[in-house]
């Protein structure tokens, strides 16, 4: 019964809604004589086709780490005191071929490492670092600036 009730009222919103328009094929796209700007257009386009044809496998050199706002680096440890600051950097540099840096927010030194423009690349520095007697080692997304020399 209640199957019979819903296929009663489920029909005519079935047969309603079917559209038995024909389509218009009256249309001709030739009447709009618009092909002169068009074929301008093809032509610039097969032009940069061309352009990139000839630059082939060429690389940018541009590096991707200078076009990021943000990077990911390792934190290797904060201090407030500056002399053991540049003592954990003098170390770190020993031990690391990226980049170290110390950031100053007061009143703390932040010595960091590396700028990944990944946080994959960032854990595996992190793990290396705790390796290496770093033990609180953490990835962090910073802005992207280069080093300062001390």
């Amino acid at each position: 019964m209640k199957l019979s009730a819903y296929f009663s009222l489920l029909l005519p919103v079935l047969i309603v809604g079917q559209n038995f328009n024909d389509l218009d094929e009256s249309f001709d796209p030739t009447t709009l004589k618009d092909w002169g700007e068009s074929k301008v257009r093809i032509e610039q386009i097969r032009s940069v086709k061309d352009y990139y044809k000839e630059l082939g496998d060429t690389k940018d050199s541009l590096v991707a780490a200078d076009r990021s706002e943000y990077v990911f680096r390792v934190q290797l440890t904060s201090t407030n005191d500056y002399e053991n600051a540049k003592a954990i950097e003098e170390r770190a540099i020993t031990i690391f071929d990226e980049d170290i840096m110390i950031q100053f927010d007061s009143p703390y030194y932040k010595i960091r490492v590396g700028s990944m423009n990944n946080r994959e690349d960032a854990q595996k520095l992190q793990s290396f670092a705790m390796q290496k007697g770093y033990r609180r080692a953490w990835v962090i997304r910073t802005k992207n600036s280069s080093p300062t020399k001390n």
